[in-house]
Parts: structure tokens; C-alpha cells; sequence
């Protein structure tokens, strides 16, 4: 029993020297690296940055100036645009009328329903058809609407400007 006692002991002063020896490997390991890394942050210090090797230097600028040419070409394109996109002043009833066609084609019956939607609620008397044909024929003489007949019924819808108008 002793001599097995004394070979378990053996046994486990072979596992503690093994485990110093693996200790003192992976400091061993662990110094190597830090070394290493030490080395190549040294290495990083001696390499010049680009800031370094670059000197920066004032620049004077200057505002660049517009030829007259380019001037009057900017007159005549402004021109052109205010008179393409300057809105006639709409009455309630033609903006109504406007917002309820929207992005479709549209009947007169459509459109009537629509627009009296809004109207009834508050207690505005609802267009009659005659009211609304001449409303829609101002509205098409202005630019906003256009009329195509098909079949027997005529169909409304917006134009360009009609939609950028009621956005």
C-alpha cells in the first residue's frame, strides 16, 4: 500500500512538473509576443506618417465670375419659366373640381360625385351638371384639363400642368 502511495505521489510530481513546463511555455509564448508587437510598434514609429511628409500651404481663391453672356442666357430661361408655370388665379369651385379629377380619367358623372362629396357635408348646394361643364370648359381652355370623347360620354383628365398644379 505504501509503494502505491509513493508511485501516486510520482505520478503526480510528473503532472506538476509537466504543468510548470507548460506554464513557463505559454509565458514563454506570451513574452515572444508582446516582443514581437513591441518591435513592430517601434517599426511603425520609425515609418513617416503621410501628414508628416506633406506640408500644407495657403491657397488664395477667388469667386468665379459670371460672364454676361451666361447672365442673359439665365434672364431668357427664367423668362420662359414664369410665363410656362404662372398660375391663373382658380376659384374654389375650379380648384374642387381640379383635386377631384386627380390622376384619372374621369366621366362628368364621376367627377360630379366627387366634387359634391365635400360640398353636401357642409351645406353647399351640390353642382348641378350645366355648373360643372362650364367650370370644366374654363378649366380646359386655361391648360389644366383635357377632353377625349369615347363612344357617347366624354372623359376628363388632367394635363401636366393640371397635376403640377394641384400638388
Amino acid at each position: 500500500m505504501l509503494l502505491k502511495g509513493l508511485k501516486n505521489l510520482h505520478y503526480f510530481e510528473k503532472d506538476e512538473k509537466e504543468n510548470d513546463k507548460e506554464k513557463l511555455k505559454k509565458h514563454g509564448f506570451m513574452d515572444n509576443t508582446a516582443r514581437k508587437e513591441k518591435e513592430n510598434q517601434e517599426i511603425k514609429k520609425k515609418i513617416p506618417v503621410a501628414k508628416d511628409l506633406v506640408k500644407l500651404s495657403h491657397v488664395e481663391t477667388k469667386k468665379q465670375e459670371v460672364g454676361e453672356h451666361v447672365q442673359d442666357l439665365s434672364k431668357v430661361l427664367k423668362d420662359r419659366l414664369l410665363e410656362h408655370d404662372q398660375f391663373e388665379k382658380l376659384s374654389n369651385e375650379e380648384l374642387t373640381i381640379l383635386e377631384s379629377i386627380m390622376d384619372k380619367r374621369m366621366f362628368l358623372r364621376r367627377i360630379a360625385i366627387i366634387a359634391n362629396q365635400s360640398r353636401i357635408p357642409l351645406g353647399i348646394e351640390p353642382f348641378r351638371k350645366d355648373d360643372l361643364l362650364k367650370i370644366l370648359n374654363g378649366l380646359i381652355e386655361k391648360g389644366y384639363v383635357i377632353k377625349e370623347r369615347i363612344a357617347e360620354n366624354d372623359v376628363y383628365y388632367l394635363t401636366e400642368r393640371g397635376k403640377y398644379r394641384v400638388q
